[in-house]
């Protein structure tokens, strides 16, 4: 799942002003600092770059809104958390796993303070992190970031939401790399029955979930 897809089915159960900061959405005063405004615009064309596939370039446009907004709101501002998490999302999609490692556990140091412990900003952050360390083979430290993501995602969008699904599969995922195929089913499991209630049999994400699914029950150590 893209991070604007998982932002988009947090939103639908989000508070006003909740999970625009993780998405880039401006949480300041609708009259801006001047260099606040072009701030913005550097991220607009940061995120315009990054759909293109544009990563480098997007990146450049994304490192100059950060150094203002740390200059300007300040480097304990959620603004300036919010730029470290699209910078990781930018490195991530670009496969630039170290970079992307650096950018999420900067805007999660932040983040924690700025959000709060149990925001749908801070649970997304996590849920990027264990994609990025599941993309890296340290499956461990992936399944303890995801489940952080999950403790929250329950708790903010309920057990049965499709962010809840999306990191049961991304866990079912990191189970896959430790070789426990058990573990893999029994999250995979877990996010089909959310997935077939939630968007039906025919939804491309629980094709994907049944797929992974069928492919490990396979498998002949099962």
């Amino acid at each position: 799942m893209s991070d604007d897809e998982l932002h988009r089915i947090s939103k639908q159960h989000a508070s006003a002003g909740a999970i625009q900061v993780a998405s880039g959405s401006s949480s300041l005063s609708p009259v801006l600092n001047p260099d606040l405004q072009i701030a913005e615009q550097y991220m607009s064309l940061g995120k315009a770059l990054k759909v293109k596939g544009d990563y480098t370039a997007a990146v450049t446009e994304m490192t100059k809104a950060l150094e203002i907004r740390k200059k300007v709101a300040g480097k304990d501002h959620p603004e300036t958390a919010s730029t470290y998490y699209q910078l990781g999302i930018c490195h991530t999609q670009a496969k630039n796993y170290p970079q992307a490692l650096t950018q999420l556990k900067r805007a999660l140091t932040l983040g924690r303070i700025v959000w709060g412990k149990q925001h749908e900003d801070t649970a997304c952050t996590y849920y990027q992190l264990g994609i990025v360390l599941n993309a890296v083979e340290d499956y461990d430290l992936g399944l303890r970031e995801l489940r952080k993501a999950l403790d929250i995602f329950e708790i903010i969008l309920g057990k049965d939401h499709e962010a809840t699904a999306r990191t049961f599969h991304h866990m079912g995922d990191a189970y896959v790399g430790k070789n426990d195929t058990t573990g893999a089913l029994v999250q995979y499991g877990k996010a089909f029955i959310i997935q077939v209630a939630q968007l039906g049999r025919h939804n491309p994400q629980t094709i994907e979930t049944f797929r992974k699914l069928d492919l490990h029950m396979r498998k002949p150590d099962y």
